[in-house]
C-alpha cells in the first residue's frame, strides 16, 4: 500500500501547526511595534522564494527620492560574510561606505543602483532606521522584505503577490507560503506579479478592500562586464545565462520572451557565494555549449566581478519593475505618507 496519502496528510497537518505558529508570532510582535520618526513604506510578499521585491524596493525609493525626499533603504542584510552587530551603512547619499562582505548581495546592489539615496543594514530595522535619521538626514524609509518584520511600525505595507500563490495558498511546509493567506488583511496595497490585477482579483475570489497594482518587469540592455566584443548585438548570439537567485526559471523565461538565444542556464542556489572555481566552471560551460557570453543578473554581477575577466565575455542585463498604472501609484503613495504633492 502506498504511503503517500499518509505523507500528503501529514503534511498538511505540519502545514496547520506552522501557519497557527506563524500567526502567534505576528500577534505577539506586532503589539509593541517600534516607530520611527520618520514614514515607513515596507515592501514584502507572502511565499518564499523571489517575487521581485528587491526591484520594487528600488523602484519605490526612486520614486521618493524624484519628489525631493532622501530614503533609507532598511535590509537585514541576508548572507553578509562578516556580519557585525553595529549599523552597517553601505552607502550614504554622496558615496558608497561598505564592502560586499560587510552588507550582503542585495543591499550592495540596491546601494550601486541608487545614487541619492542610503542602503543600511542591520537584524533590528529600526536601530537602522533610527540612524538613518539621526545621522545621515533621512526623511523616509524603505523595508526591504519587510511584511513579516512586524516589529517595526510602518505606514505603507506593501505585499507581492501572485496568482499561484493564492490558487494553491498552503503555508509551509504543504506549500510555499509563509503565513496564511489571511494576513493579507494586514495590507495597504498589493502588487500583482506576474499578471493582471485582474487575475489577481479572481483569484482572491472576491474584491479586496485595497488597491491592486501590477509590478511589470521591465529588462534593460547589456551591459559590459568584462572581455571585448559587441555588447550591442550579443542578444543576437547563443549565450550562457549564470544566475544565483530564487528562481533562475522566471530570469531565463524573461530573457526568453525579449529575444535573447540561451544555449544554456547554469544556476546556483540563492545568494549562492560565487568562488574562483566558479568562474572556472563557468566558462568551461560556456565553451561546452558553444556561447559566445556569460550573461548574468545584477544580484550576481556584484559577487562575480572580482573574479573577472575569464575566456569569455560577461555581461549582466540590469531588470527593473515599475509599478502600474504609474501616476496611479504615485499619488496613492504620496497620498498615503502625507507628502507635499508640490515635493520638496
Amino acid at each position: 500500500m502506498s504511503d503517500a496519502p499518509w505523507s500528503s496528510r501529514a503534511l498538511r497537518a505540519a502545514a496547520r501547526v506552522y501557519g497557527h505558529g506563524a500567526g502567534l508570532r505576528r500577534e505577539l510582535r506586532r503589539k509593541t511595534p517600534r516607530r520611527l520618526e520618520r514614514p515607513v513604506v515596507s515592501v514584502g510578499n507572502l511565499a518564499v522564494g523571489g517575487r521581485n521585491k528587491t526591484p520594487v524596493v528600488a523602484a519605490v525609493a526612486r520614486m521618493l527620492h524624484g519628489w525631493g525626499e532622501r530614503p533609507a533603504v532598511l535590509s537585514r542584510g541576508y548572507g553578509r560574510e562578516t556580519p557585525t552587530r553595529d549599523v552597517v551603512v553601505v552607502r550614504d547619499a554622496e558615496h558608497m561606505r561598505a564592502t560586499l562582505a560587510e552588507s550582503g548581495d542585495e543591499p550592495f546592489m540596491l546601494a550601486r543602483e541608487l545614487p541619492g539615496c542610503c542602503v543600511l543594514v542591520h537584524p533590528r530595522r529600526a536601530r537602522a532606521g533610527a540612524y538613518a535619521e539621526e545621522a545621515l538626514g533621512c526623511t523616509v524609509h524603505v523595508l526591504d522584505d519587510g511584511f513579516q518584520h512586524v516589529e517595526l511600525a510602518r505606514d505603507v505595507n506593501l505585499v507581492l503577490l501572485t496568482v499561484d500563490d493564492v490558487l494553491h495558498g498552503e503555508v509551509l511546509p504543504a506549500g510555499r507560503l509563509r503565513e496564511p493567506l489571511h494576513v493579507l488583511e494586514h495590507a495597504d496595497a498589493l502588487l500583482a506579479v506576474d499578471g493582471s490585477a485582474s487575475r489577481l482579483r479572481m483569484a482572491l475570489g472576491r474584491t479586496p478592500d485595497v488597491p491592486i497594482f501590477e509590478a511589470r518587469r521591465h529588462l534593460g540592455p547589456a551591459r559590459p562586464l568584462s572581455g571585448t566584443t559587441d555588447f550591442s548585438r550579443l542578444h543576437e548570439a547563443p549565450v550562457l545565462l549564470v544566475t544565483a537567485v530564487a528562481e533562475p526559471s522566471r530570469v531565463a523565461d524573461d530573457l526568453r520572451r525579449v529575444g535573447w538565444n540561451l544555449a544554456d542556464v547554469l544556476s546556483f542556489r540563492d545568494h549562492h557565494r560565487y568562488r574562483g572555481e566558479d568562474a572556472a566552471l563557468l566558462a568551461r560551460r560556456a565553451r561546452e555549449v558553444g556561447a559566445h557570453a556569460v550573461i548574468t543578473t545584477a544580484k550576481d554581477a556584484v559577487k562575480l566581478e572580482r573574479y573577472l575577466p575569464i575566456e569569455v565575455p560577461v555581461a549582466v542585463v540590469p531588470l527593473e519593475v515599475v509599478i502600474e498604472p504609474v501616476d496611479e501609484f504615485a499619488a496613492w503613495l504620496r497620498s498615503r505618507l502625507s507628502l507635499d504633492p508640490e515635493g520638496a
